[in-house]
């Protein structure tokens, strides 16, 4: 199941949710990137909000608290550029009533698809935040055990810099 946004489209499976920026609205929000492939397993939370005649929706991936980024829609489909620069979400046009429709039911499909996920979990070691990760990372680098270079690597990583 495929849903086109205005910035990127987002593909569901039984294990991943991709999100592809091959579009113009997608080169332009997040540049040239490749597909982004998010296991459901690693979701924590999805944020959606459906699209009106009068105002533009999103739906959101969140992965870690931490690193989401609030997302802001207005009146008259404007949508704020943390939005359409938030590399897991997809902004999804207002104003046609079928669009609104192929958004719940593609809502509705990857929550079913997310639920499933968490229940097949079972013993699930809970993630580390990336504050936490951090951390971690600049004691080995203060230890010596890991360079200067190796940590700001690895900061940049974490922060999806």
């Amino acid at each position: 199941m495929e849903l086109k946004g205005t910035n990127g489209t987002v593909i569901v499976d039984d294990e991943t949710i991709t999100i592809s920026r091959k579009s113009l609205g997608g080169w332009a929000a997040q540049g040239f990137k490749g597909d982004k492939k998010i296991y459901f397993r690693d979701i924590v939370s999805i944020e959606f909000k459906k699209p009106t005649k009068w105002a533009n929706g999103y739906i959101q991936f969140v992965t870690s608290p931490e690193l989401a980024t609030d997302q802001q829609t207005n009146f008259m489909g404007g949508t704020s550029l943390d939005a359409l620069k938030d590399p897991n979400s997809v902004v999804l046009r207002a104003m046609k009533k079928e669009k609104t429709e192929a958004a719940e039911a593609f809502y509705d499909y990857v929550m079913d698809k997310f639920r499933q996920a968490k229940r097949q979990g079972g013993n699930v070691i809970p993630p580390i935040s990336v504050t936490e990760e951090l951390r971690s990372f600049k004691s080995l680098f203060d230890e010596g055990v890991i360079t200067e270079k190796e940590f700001e690597a690895k900061k940049k990583e974490l922060l999806g810099l």
